[in-house]
C-alpha cells in the first residue's frame, strides 16, 4: 500500500516538456522557472568557493563571445552568463539556465579565439538541451524509487535531494556530450567560426591527458581522469568528425570571424597558482598573502586546492593534508588540539620559528594519524596525516610528516617575489630556437619543455616555425 502512494504522488510530480533542441518531449520534474532558479542558487555556491579571475577585460571578451554564439542557439531568450573563474584547473562546465564557467587553466592552453568559442558553444548546448535537467530529473527519479523501495521494506529513506544535486554537477554521458558537441557545432559555425576548432580543443585536452598519464606513471601514481568538456572522446574520434562534417553540409555559416586577437586577450594572463592560493615551486610552496613557508621532502608532490594544501608521497600512499582557520578562543595549542581529539598518545608540544604548536597521534577506528596545529597570530594551521591502506605504517612516513610541518615559517625577504605567480606572454620564434633553449629560460620549474609543449600545442615533439607568435611562461 505504501509503494503504491509513493507512485502515486510520482505520478503528480513527474511531467514531459517539449525539448527546445529537438521539439520532442522530455521527461522532466521541473519546470523552465525552477530550473533558472536551481541555476541561480548553484551559481552562488560556485562564486563561493572559486574565485572569479580578476581581469575586467578579458571577462568581457569571453562575455561578449558567449553572447554571440548563444543568440545563435536554440534558447536564445535566455541570459547567458559567462565567468572565467581563477581556477588552475583545465576544466568548463554549465550550470541550468545559462550560467557557464570556463577556468583560466583551460584558456591557458587554447591558442585562438576559434577554440574558446568552440567550448563557450559546446557548453551552450548542455544547457539548450537541457542536459543538466535531464539528468537531474532522472537521478531525482531513482531517488525517489529508491525511497519507495526503503520505505515499503521499512528501512529509513534515503535523501533524494543529494543524489539529485550530485547528478546536477557530474559529468554528461557520451550521448549527451556528443549532442552538445553537434550543437554547440552548429552555433560557432552559424557564427562565423570554423566547427574544425572543437577538434583542435579536443586536440589541446588529450595532449595535457597523455602527459598527466605519463607524469603519475613516472611518479608511480594512478594517473587522474579528466572530467570536462570533450571528455568522453577517444583522440581518434570519428563520430565527432561526422558532426562536424554534416554540420558544414547542413548550415549556413556566418561571416567569418577573425581570431588573431586571441593571445593578445591572454596577455598576462596568471599560469598555475595563483597568489591567492599560494605558489608552488618544486617542493617549496610560497604563500605572499599569509606570510607563509613550507617545504616537502624532495620527491614529495604539493598539491593546491581551494580549501587545503595535500602533501603526498611519491606513490601516494601517504598524505598530509592542511587547513587554515581562524582561532576563536583563548587557548593553547594542545587545549586546541584535544577538543577535537582527546585521546592522543606521544603527545609533543611544538615552537617552530617563533610560532607556538602541538603534535600527537591519534587513534581513530584502529588506524593511527599523525595530527598537530600551529598557531600564527589568530590563526591555526591544521595538520593530519595518514597511510591510505592500513597496510602502510604510519611509523614509515611519521618523521616526513613532522618534517613538513616544522618547515612552516615566516616569508624571508627575498623569498617575496617567489610567491608571485607565473605569467603567460606572448613570444615571435627567431632563428635557433627550440622548445628546450626557451624552456631553459623559463619560470616553471617541472618539466618546462613539455608544458610550453602543451600550451602552444606542440606535444609531445612538433618543431617551432620562425615568425610563430608563441606562449611563454615568465
Amino acid at each position: 500500500m505504501r509503494i503504491l502512494l509513493i507512485f502515486s504522488t510520482l505520478s503528480l510530480i513527474v511531467s514531459c516538456a517539449v525539448n527546445p533542441v529537438t521539439g520532442k518531449q522530455d521527461f522532466v520534474m521541473i519546470s523552465e522557472n525552477q530550473e533558472i532558479q536551481m541555476g541561480r542558487e548553484y551559481n552562488s555556491q560556485i562564486l563561493r568557493q572559486n574565485p572569479v579571475y580578476q581581469d575586467q577585460e578579458l571577462q568581457e571578451y569571453v562575455q561578449a563571445i558567449g553572447e554571440s554564439l548563444a543568440a545563435k542557439s536554440h534558447r536564445p531568450n535566455l541570459i547567458y552568463r559567462f565567468t572565467v573563474l581563477d581556477s588552475p584547473d583545465i576544466n568548463a562546465f554549465a550550470l541550468p539556465g545559462g550560467y557557464i564557467y570556463i577556468n583560466r587553466g583551460l584558456m591557458s592552453y587554447l591558442s585562438s579565439e576559434e577554440e574558446l568559442a568552440a567550448v563557450l558553444g559546446h557548453e551552450i548546448g548542455h544547457v539548450t538541451a537541457r542536459h543538466s535537467v535531464r539528468q537531474y530529473s532522472q537521478s531525482q527519479l531513482l531517488g525517489i524509487l529508491s525511497t519507495a523501495i526503503e520505505i515499503n521494506a521499512g528501512t529509513t529513506a534515503g535523501n533524494v535531494a543529494n543524489v539529485a544535486s550530485g547528478a546536477l554537477l557530474s559529468g554528461y554521458g557520451r550521448d549527451m556530450e556528443l549532442e552538445a558537441d553537434d550543437l554547440g557545432a552548429q552555433y560557432i559555425f552559424q557564427d562565423g567560426y570554423s566547427p574544425q576548432g572543437m577538434y583542435e580543443v579536443l586536440s589541446v585536452l588529450k595532449d595535457q591527458e597523455m602527459y598527466s598519464k605519463q607524469l603519475a606513471e613516472s611518479r608511480g601514481q594512478e594517473p587522474r581522469s579528466y572530467h570536462g568538456v570533450f571528455a568522453s572522446h577517444p583522440s581518434n574520434d570519428n563520430r565527432l568528425q561526422e558532426v562536424l562534417n554534416n554540420v558544414s553540409n547542413s548550415f549556413q555559416k556566418g561571416d567569418q570571424k577573425k581570431n588573431d586577437t586571441y593571445l593578445q586577450k591572454i596577455e598576462g594572463m596568471v599560469f598555475g597558482d595563483s597568489e591567492q592560493s599560494g605558489i608552488r615551486r618544486g617542493n617549496k610552496f610560497f604563500h605572499g598573502p599569509l606570510n607563509l613557508f613550507l617545504a616537502s621532502p624532495e620527491t614529495w608532490e604539493i598539491i593546491n586546492t581551494p580549501n587545503q594544501l595535500i602533501f603526498s608521497s611519491p606513490s601516494g600512499e601517504a598524505v598530509l593534508q592542511m587547513t587554515l582557520e581562524d582561532l576563536n578562543f583563548k587557548e593553547t595549542p594542545e587545549e586546541y588540539l584535544k577538543r577535537f581529539a582527546p585521546y592522543t598518545f606521544e603527545d609533543q608540544s611544538l615552537n617552530i620559528n617563533g610560532f607556538d604548536g602541538f603534535t600527537a597521534k591519534v587513534n581513530r577506528s584502529g588506524r593511527v594519524t599523525r595530527m598537530g596545529v600551529i598557531f600564527k597570530n589568530d590563526q591555526v594551521f591544521q595538520f593530519i596525516g595518514y597511510t591510505k591502506d592500513q597496510k602502510f605504517d604510519l611509523s614509515s612516513y611519521d618523521g616526513q610528516f613532522l618534517q613538513i610541518m616544522k618547515s612552516l615559517r615566516s616569508l624571508e625577504k627575498d623569498e617575496k617575489l617567489l610567491s608571485k605567480p607565473l605569467r603567460l606572454t606572448s613570444y615571435k620564434v627567431v632563428k635557433g630556437d627550440t622548445y628546450k633553449a626557451l624552456a631553459s629560460k623559463s619560470s616553471i620549474n617541472i618539466n618546462a619543455e613539455d608544458q610550453l609543449r602543451l600550451i602552444n600545442g606542440d606535444y609531445p615533439d612538433k618543431k617551432l616555425e620562425i615568425g610563430r607568435i608563441i606562449k611563454i611562461v615568465k
